[in-house]
């Protein structure tokens, strides 16, 4: 309805972030530099905070918009109501691992196969946790070990 009358091609308010409609205030822009900057020189854990609808997610998807595929393989969790076993297991399969059913161990095992793979390819790997204050502590202290 409104689409036709304001002349829009699409519907710019969705539950999902759509990183078409990115808008770069000033605060997002310096969020975005500082998640390339972070990814760029290989960070270990970068937060960015915000209040619900502030465009946390839009800004990250649009950081995986722009993602040199060549040189980034990004996964992205948007459950993190998960123990901490689960998380790494979520890891694996957002990293498409055949992780579903095998134990922790050899999970462990797989993950750091992966990483280290990548980095002999000269790639890096990108992990975006949304939500991630419904983590547990153990399950930060899991992906805290992976990086």
């Amino acid at each position: 309805m409104y689409e036709s009358f304001y002349g829009l091609t699409g519907k710019p308010f969705q539950l999902n972030p759509d990183p078409a409609f990115y808008f770069g205030s000033r605060g997002h822009t310096r969020a975005f530099a500082y998640l390339q900057y972070g990814l760029y020189q290989s960070e270990g854990f970068i937060v960015i905070t915000g209040e619900i609808g502030a465009g946390k997610t839009t800004i990250v998807r649009n950081l995986f918009e722009q993602l040199d595929r060549e040189k980034v393989v990004a996964a992205q969790l948007v459950s993190t109501h998960l123990d901490a076993e689960d998380m790494l297991r979520a890891v694996g399969i957002a990293f498409g691992l055949p992780v579903r059913t095998v134990s922790k161990a050899v999970l462990l095992g797989s993950l750091e196969a992966f990483l280290c793979k990548l980095a002999l390819e000269s790639k890096r790997a990108l992990l975006i946790v949304d939500e991630a204050q419904n983590l547990t502590p153990r399950a930060v202290e899991e992906l805290r070990m992976l990086s």
